[in-house]
């Protein structure tokens, strides 16, 4: 690589031997390597595209000529050194040392064949100066006069943004409307094409009223009083895509014993009952026939991709943690279920409606982040008993700040817990909230039996007034 000369001094330059001393990671060699690489072959755009994003170049004329490089070739336009010069506004041609400084890093390399190895060093000295950040801040805050609360977020904040440089994702900055197209379109062509972007839940109404199903990057609430089934709707959900897609399932409520006793009575139609207590359904000679249909739904279950944990008072971090510890081993994890928000804990120092307000938006936030569809089961308070009919959002208890967290909520409602008349294989699921589509109320079968819900195949019933409350505590 040729050199190529600046007029512009490094910063620091007034202390060189303190500059050098505290100068972050970079090689400008590299750097122009990359870009010069570029102006000679835009195809080479290819090798780096994936790799790079502009925050991952030290210097700040290096961001501006990536970015505009980017557009052009985004856009199916020629980057050459005379339309990189164009594209940028009068402050940044200046930045960039106008066309003498762009002509230079043009001639810097001979060929565009070593663009990969000069795209992994800056993305080497990227990753290094953003390390140093953190570590930096982590220090600060420790070394600091805060409290113990200030301190765990700023190392949940710490561990966040490393999780996010092991995976490879890179620090968001805006964009323009121009570059965003055309990956808007393609998914919008895949969607048409009926190739996966969205996950089924396989429940038919369901799907259809939310677009096709879940999405990376969403919180779904599942919304229900005790004992109407929403960790079976969960369940039901979780292995509905453990099919085609990898699931997680973090359970505070049963241990993994009784997660897998749930997941034979389902799969295998195996009545739970038997499965709770095969000592009694044994002198009862029911172990008889059940053993056949546990065989079948034990083989069918192995080759699912379902991820199950049973640890109880979960936090944020908790699940941060677990949901990069699957991903690891399998990085296409889609869902993960959190059953139940009320059994979360956080900091001490908050009321419980803070602590959990702030647990929502945090689940929200790891479902952004890391790229997964968070379901978060959470309990409805005690006035959806009084309330005739599907229960309603502002039933979600304790928390208020839960109505904002979801994208989407459900809320599970059972009409023959209170009216008896009602029937008991009957489930209505509300979707009382979605961000992008509208709300209604669908019909689904629950098999309590085998913790089951499917496909409502009938008309809606029509039942008189019950009381209120019955049979939910």
């Amino acid at each position: 690589m040729s050199a190529v000369f600046d007029p512009r001094p490094e910063p620091g330059a007034e202390d060189v031997e303190v500059a050098g001393l505290r100068m972050p990671p970079h090689s400008v060699e590299a750097e122009q390597g990359v870009l010069g690489g570029l102006l000679i072959d835009n195809r080479a755009w290819d090798k780096v595209g994936d790799l790079l994003k502009g925050v991952d170049f030290y210097r700040h004329e290096h961001r501006l000529m990536y970015a505009a490089i980017g557009r052009l070739v985004n856009a199916g336009k020629p980057a050459d050194v005379v339309t990189v010069f164009d594209v940028l506004d009068e402050a940044q041609r200046a930045a960039v040392g106008g066309l003498t400084y762009l002509n230079s890093v043009a001639h810097s390399v001979p060929s565009a064949s070593n663009m990969r190895r000069y795209a992994e060093i800056v993305r080497a000295c990227s990753v290094q100066r953003q390390v140093a950040a953190l570590a930096m801040d982590l220090q600060g805050a420790v070394q600091g006069r805060m409290e113990t609360p200030e301190i765990m977020a700023a190392v949940d904040g710490a561990v966040t943004a490393l999780l996010g440089l092991m995976s490879g994702q890179q620090e968001r900055e805006p964009q323009l409307l121009e570059d965003l197209l055309g990956p808007w379109l393609d998914e919008l062509e895949q969607m048409a094409e009926g190739k996966v972007v969205t996950f089924p839940t396989g429940l038919t109404a369901l799907d259809e009223l939310t677009g096709g199903g879940g999405r990376r990057g969403e919180t779904w609430v599942l919304g229900a009083r005790p004992s109407m089934g929403k960790s079976a709707a969960a369940l039901t959900l979780a292995l509905n895509i453990s099919g085609r897609e990898t699931a997680l399932v973090l359970s505070q409520e049963d241990s993994v014993n009784m997660l897998l006793s749930r997941m034979v009575a389902h799969t295998g139609r195996v009545n739970l009952a038997v499965l709770r207590n095969p000592y009694r359904a044994e002198q009862r000679g029911e172990m008889a026939q059940a053993w056949g249909p546990i065989a079948e739904a034990v083989d069918a279950l192995r080759p699912r991709k379902l991820y199950v944990d049973g640890q109880t008072g979960l936090t944020l971090q908790d699940v941060r943690r677990k949901i990069q510890q699957v991903r690891r081993r399998d990085p296409s994890l889609s869902l993960v279920v959190v059953d139940y928000l009320q059994l979360m804990t956080g900091n001490e120092g908050d009321n419980r409606n803070q602590m959990l307000g702030v647990i929502a938006n945090g689940l929200n936030k790891v479902a952004s982040d890391l790229g997964v569809w968070i379901l978060l089961l959470s309990q409805l308070s005690r006035k959806a008993d009084e309330h005739q009919g599907v229960p309603q959002m502002h039933h979600l208890r304790d928390s208020g700040d839960i109505e904002g967290a979801g994208h989407v909520i459900v809320l599970l409602h059972r009409e023959h817990m209170r009216n008896k008349e009602a029937p008991k294989d009957w489930a209505q699921m509300h979707v009382a909230k979605q961000k992008n589509g509208a709300t209604d109320t669908i019909n689904v079968r629950f098999d309590g039996a085998f913790q089951r819900f499917s496909d409502w195949d009938g008309p809606t019933p029509v039942v008189g007034k019950g009381k209120a409350g019955g049979g939910l505590n």
